[in-house]
C-alpha cells in the first residue's frame, strides 16, 4: 500500500491461481501466507501489484469507504471500475452487484439499417443527470463529450453512451450501430470496443504488438498469439437486417497458422461477467440447438486465400451424407466500430459445449483428445486414447476377438466415415493434423470423430489435388513429420488388417463416392453456397487485396473445386484399386416399377 516501496509485501512463490481462478490477499497486517503486512485505510489510498522485476502491473487510488461495499472490475480484465453490494470475493464481479448505479439513457433510435441520414437523441430518467458518449468504441469516461444536441449520423457508425451524476455509480454502457446506405444480401454482425483491446502495441489481440509470444507459424512473438480475451459488445443483424441479438461478451483470436493473416477468426465467449453467461439464439435454423456457450466467426482459414467457403462446402457435404460431428455453416459479415471487416464464416466450436449441446453428454465428463502435430487433452486426459492405441501397437487386428474388442470402444461407422471423407476430399494437412475424437468418461462408451479444418481439401493445395493418392498417404508406414508420420496412421494401418474392415471400408468408399461425392450432386452444393456470397466478393477484396488472391479470379478458384468434383472419382477408385488389388468396380442399377 506504499508504491515507493513495492516489495513491501511479497506473494509466496508457491501461491498458484488456477486458469479461470482467484485468490484473496488479506490486508490484514498478519504478514503470514496470503495475509499481508500492511491494512488498507477506510478513507482511502493507493494500492499497487508489481511484478518481480518491480514494475507496477496494476495499480487502485481509491476514496473513502462505505460499509459492505466493494471496488471491482465489470467486466473482469477490464478498466472499468464499479461498486459491488454485496461483494463477491473469490468469484467473478456480476452486473447485478454493482452498487448505486444510475440506469442507462434512453436512446432515440435502434441499432438498424438506414437508407439516408438520422438524428439520435438521448435522455434519462433522472433530473440532474449528465449524459456522456463516444463515437470511437471506447466506454464513455467523465472526460468524454457531453451529450446536449441530437447526434447527426450521415455514415455508418457507432454510438456509445453512459449516464454520470455525483453520488452515483456511473451507469453501464449503451451500445448503438447505426448502418446508413449499406446493402447486402448476408447477415451482419457488428463488433464495437475499444479500439486498445484490438489495436494497440501492448494489449491489442489483433495486431504484432510488443508484447507478443511465439507461435502458430509466426517467427517471432506476436500479440495475435496471447490466450487474451477481451470484453466487446455485439450485435447480430438477419438476412432481413432485423437485429436479432445485442450481447455482452468476451472475444479472443481462434485458429493457428491463419493467424499470421490480415484478417483474423474471432471466438466468442459468453460468460456471467459480461452479462451474458449464454447466447441465447439459435444460430443455425438446420440444426435443434437454440444456445451458445460460444461460436467463432471464421476467416475461411487458409482457404482466405481462394474461396472463402472451401471448408464449409465439404463439412456441409458430410453433414448431408454421414455420420459425424461437423461444424454448422452460414456466411456474414462483420463490422468493428462502424468499419467494414469482410466476409466471415459463422460457425460452431468443437469442444466440450458441442459435445453437450449436440448429444448431452455431461462436457466434464468426457475425454476429448486434439491431434495437431502432437496429441493433447482438451478435456479429461489422453490415458482411454493411449491405451487404445498401445492395444492396437501390440495386437493383430485381423484376429476376430481383437476387432471385436476395437469395434466396443470405436464407432466404426463414424470411424469409417470420417477417414473416407478426408481421404476422398484429398486433405493435404492431414493425418498428423486437424483430428479430434471424444468419448464419454462411462462404461461401454466408444470413441466418436470430429471432422475439421479442411481448408487444403479440393485443390486446397499441392498435396490436396484431384490426382493426389490420399490413401497412400494415409497408410503410409514412412510419412514425414508433416502431414503424415507413421503414429498418424497406425490406426487405419492395423484395422486395415482386418479383412471384414478392409471389406467395409472399400465398398463403403464406393457407396460414398455415388451417392455423398457424386459429381453432380457436389457440382450443385459448391454453386449453391458459392452463389450465396457471390455478390459480397468485390467488397470483400476491396477491404482485403490479398485475399481470394491465389488465382485470376474468385470463380478461376472457385472452379478448382468443381473440377476436383469431377475428376476425383476416378483417380480415388484407381488408387483403391492399386491398393487392394482389385481388378475394377461393378455398377449396380436399381430402378423401380412405380415411377
Amino acid at each position: 500500500d506504499n508504491l515507493s516501496q513495492p516489495q513491501k509485501f511479497k506473494i509466496q512463490n508457491d501461491l498458484i491461481v488456477e486458469a479461470g481462478g482467484y485468490v484473496l490477499i488479506w490486508a490484514d497486517d498478519a504478514n503470514t501466507g496470503n495475509h499481508a503486512n500492511f491494512k488498507l485505510s477506510a478513507d482511502g489510498e493507493s494500492i499497487g501489484l508489481f511484478d518481480p522485476t518491480v514494475q507496477l502491473l496494476d495499480t487502485l487510488t481509491y476514496g473513502l469507504q462505505q460499509t459492505d461495499v466493494s471496488i471491482g472490475r465489470f467486466p473482469n480484465g477490464t478498466n472499468n471500475w464499479f461498486k459491488f453490494s454485496p461483494a463477491t470475493p473469490g468469484t467473478a464481479n456480476l452486473e447485478s452487484g454493482i452498487f448505486n448505479i444510475l440506469p442507462v439513457p434512453l436512446i432515440s433510435e435502434q441499432s438498424g439499417f438506414f437508407s439516408s441520414s438520422i438524428n439520435v437523441s438521448a435522455s434519462h430518467t433522472l433530473q440532474d443527470v449528465v449524459i456522456r458518449y463516444t463515437s470511437d468504441g471506447t466506454i464513455p469516461e467523465p472526460t468524454s463529450s457531453v451529450y446536449s444536441n441530437p447526434v447527426e449520423i450521415d455514415s455508418t457508425s457507432v454510438l456509445r453512451f453512459r449516464a454520470f451524476k455525483d453520488g452515483y455509480t456511473p451507469s453501464l454502457t449503451e451500445t448503438r450501430t447505426y448502418f446508413i446506405n449499406e446493402i447486402t444480401d448476408l447477415p451482419v454482425f457488428s463488433l464495437v470496443t475499444d479500439p486498445a483491446n484490438f489495436f494497440s502495441d501492448t494489449s491489442g489481440i489483433y495486431v504484432i504488438g510488443t508484447n507478443g509470444i511465439v507461435g502458430n507459424c509466426s517467427t517471432g512473438p506476436r500479440n495475435w498469439n496471447q490466450d487474451w480475451e477481451r470484453p466487446v459488445s455485439l450485435e447480430f443483424f438477419e438476412f432481413d437486417k432485423s437485429l436479432a441479438f445485442k450481447v455482452n461478451t468476451g472475444v479472443k483470436i481462434n485458429g493457428g497458422c491463419s493467424r499470421l493473416y490480415p484478417e483474423k477468426s474471432l471466438a466468442f465467449f459468453f460468460r456471467g461477467e459480461y452479462g451474458n453467461d449464454k447466447l441465447r439464439y439459435r444460430l443455425f435454423n438446420d440444426i435443434p440447438v437454440y444456445e451458445y456457450n460460444n461460436f467463432i466467426l471464421r476467416s475461411s482459414g487458409q482457404d482466405w486465400w481462394r474461396t472463402m467457403f472451401r471448408d464449409a462446402m465439404v463439412q456441409t457435404l458430410v453433414e448431408q451424407g454421414m455420420k459425424l460431428d461437423y461444424q454448422d455453416y452460414r456466411p456474414s459479415i462483420l463490422f468493428i466500430n462502424g468499419e467494414y471487416w469482410g466476409i466471415h464464416n459463422i460457425r460452431e466450436k468443437l469442444n466440450e459445449h458441442y459435445v453437450y449441446y449436440h448429444h448431452g453428454v455431461d462436457k466434464d465428463n468426457i475425454d476429448l483428445i486434439e491431434i495437431s502435430k502432437g496429441i493433447v487433452a482438451n478435456n479429461g486426459d489422453v490415458n482411454a486414447y493411449n491405451e487404445m492405441i498401445n492395444f492396437l501397437s501390440t495386437n493383430n487386428l485381423a484376429d476376430p476377438a481383437n476387432y471385436e474388442y476395437i469395434k466396443s470402444i470405436v464407432d466404426i461407422d463414424e470411424y469409417l466415415d470420417y477417414q473416407i471423407a478426408q481421404i476422398y476430399s484429398a486433405n493435404g494437412d492431414w493425418p498428423g493434423s486437424n483430428m479430434k475424437l471424444w468419448r464419454e468418461r462411462t462404461a461401454g462408451s466408444k470413441w466418436r470423430w470430429m471432422i475439421y479444418d479442411l481448408d487444403f481439401t479440393f485443390g486446397g493445395n499441392a498435396q490436396g489435388l484431384a490426382t493426389t493418392n490420399t490413401l497412400e498417404q494415409a497408410t503410409a508406414t514412412n510419412g514425414p513429420a508433416w502431414p503424415n508420420p507413421p503414429w498418424s496412421t497406425l490406426m487405419l494401418r492395423k484395422l486395415l488388417d482386418n479383412p471384414d474392415f478392409k471389406n467395409e471400408f472399400i465398398q463403403r468408399f464406393a457407396a460414398h463416392v455415388n451417392t455423398t461425392f457424386e459429381p453432380n450432386h457436389v457440382l450443385a452444393m459448391i454453386d449453391s453456397l458459392a452463389n450465396n456470397i457471390a455478390s459480397e466478393i468485390p467488397r470483400h477484396k476491396e477491404r482485403w487485396p490479398q485475399s481470394i488472391s491465389f488465382g485470376t479470379s474468385w470463380q478461376e478458384l472457385v472452379d478448382i473445386m468443381r473440377n476436383f468434383a469431377v475428376d476425383r472419382p476416378e483417380n480415388t477408385r484407381g488408387h483403391f484399386y492399386s491398393k487392394f488389388g482389385i481388378p475394377g468396380s461393378n455398377s449396380l442399377i436399381i430402378s423401380r416399377n412405380n415411377p
